[in-house]
């Protein structure tokens, strides 16, 4: 028989609540919890040694042959901005707003810019993410080790493989590491329930991105879910605020800080830039005025996000469930919002990978293949210029969305909650809350 959530918010990963009863739901597979209560182990080796050992040697050639490449974007950004801060000072450059990203993402570009003259500008930039790439490694291996995965080193070393995480660094001179890497750790903290820390790296991926957001239908379904009290959501916005502190101690006017998100937003009108997902599909469509169903696009995508909440609060999921459930949100929102780039599924392909050395079935395989496809064929647009690569991968992301869906649904079936029961459930949790 499955075991059956409801433990208390303080009990350890993977413990078994002894009650039942409507509002019980399933988390995850007997299989997955030892009499211990912990999480038993999955299989040990992802790869054989001397595979795996290749495979990163080929990584590392991959990297050598793409940092003497430049984008488009790096002439026109980065380097700028890198050189900008040497010549206006490490620390005095940000007395006034320079550049369209986040101070913290500046910090660690002045950090690099002390290099300045011992390497070309270019490869400075690009150091930035292999070391967020080698972070998100780090933060891999720690949810490997809490989830009870076998080789959690094996697991963390196969993210570096990725094409989409190489090329991301190596040949893009993107670092989309740095928001993915805390809230890999924010997804370990959530399988410990330890919400206080998941909120406080999420509020640290979200001073570096904002395409946190796309994974926040997950810690928000969690923190409801769990009755987390609202004062302890108060560390997400506490830790973004702390991030952009050494910008405005040094003169950055506030309301710029501010205004920098609302300002990304406004980029571009285009419905899908290079994203591999639906709106893609039908910007590609003739006749179709892409720009004019973003509004219909946002309306769906908040559509999904508010069932996705309502599923995951009605249904609560715990330990290795976590991790599927975190990779549905990703998926979904990813695919159904529009302004989306080919770099937005970067979560997705981590996770995706996560998930088949954990559940090492075909169908957690076919899942990461469709997803890292599905991602490298838009990174593929981007450098060739050909749409139709990304319309391609839209196709295999859609495929992976359903195929993680179905499991989804499969490992943590509905069950319907009586009105009365649910209202006091609602009720107990905002008594305990406030």
């Amino acid at each position: 028989m499955p075991a059956q959530a409801g433990a208390p918010i303080d009990s350890p990963p993977g413990a078994v609540n002894a009650s039942s009863g409507p509002a019980a739901s399933l988390t995850f597979p007997q299989s997955d919890v030892a009499h211990s209560g912990t999480m038993a182990k999955t299989p040990s080796a992802l790869l054989p040694a001397p595979v795996l050992a290749g495979l990163l040697a080929l990584s590392l050639l991959a990297h050598w042959l793409a940092f003497p490449l430049i984008t488009t974007d790096m002439v026109s950004d980065n380097v700028p901005w890198l050189r900008h801060m040497v010549g206006a000072g490490r620390l005095a450059a940000f007395a006034h707003p320079f550049g369209s990203y986040t101070p913290p993402y500046l910090y660690l570009l002045s950090t690099v810019s002390l290099l300045h003259g011992a390497a070309p500008d270019p490869y400075l930039v690009k150091l930035i993410g292999v070391a967020a790439n080698l972070a998100l490694a780090g933060a891999l291996f720690r949810l490997a080790r809490t989830l009870g995965l076998g080789a959690p080193v094996q697991v963390a070393a196969a993210v570096l493989l990725l094409p989409s995480v190489v090329l991301n660094a190596a040949l893009l001179g993107q670092c989309d590491a740095l928001w993915a890497a805390p809230l890999v750790l924010a997804l370990a903290c959530a399988v410990e329930r330890r919400h206080v820390p998941m909120l406080l790296w999420c509020g640290v991926a979200a001073a570096f991105k904002l395409q946190t957001g796309l994974v926040a239908p997950f810690f928000l379904g969690v923190a409801l879910a769990r009755r987390v009290p609202f004062r302890h959501w108060l560390a997400a916005p506490a830790a973004l605020a702390a991030m952009m502190l050494p910008a405005l101690a040094l003169g950055w006017p506030l309301g710029d800080l501010l205004a920098i998100y609302p300002r990304q937003s406004t980029w571009f009108p285009d419905l899908a830039r290079n994203a591999p997902n639906i709106w893609m599909i039908v910007g590609q469509l003739p006749g179709v005025d892409a720009p004019a169903l973003i509004p219909l696009a946002y309306l769906v995508a908040i559509a999904a996000a508010a069932g996705y909440v309502a599923r995951l609060v009605r249904v609560p999921v715990d330990g290795r469930g976590l991790l599927l459930a975190a990779l549905v949100a990703t998926l979904l929102m990813a695919g159904l919002l529009p302004k989306m780039h080919e770099r937005y599924f970067f979560l997705a392909d981590v996770l995706a990978l996560t998930h088949a050395a954990n559940v090492r079935t075909r169908s957690g395989w076919q899942i990461f293949m469709l997803v890292e496809g599905g991602s490298s064929l838009a990174i593929f647009a981007y450098l060739s210029g050909i749409a139709g690569f990304a319309a391609a991968g839209g196709v295999a992301m859609i495929v992976a969305t359903w195929l993680a869906l179905r499991e989804f649904r499969a490992t943590n079936p509905a069950r319907d909650i009586p009105f009365e029961d649910a209202r006091r459930q609602f009720a107990g949790w905002r008594h305990r809350s406030l």
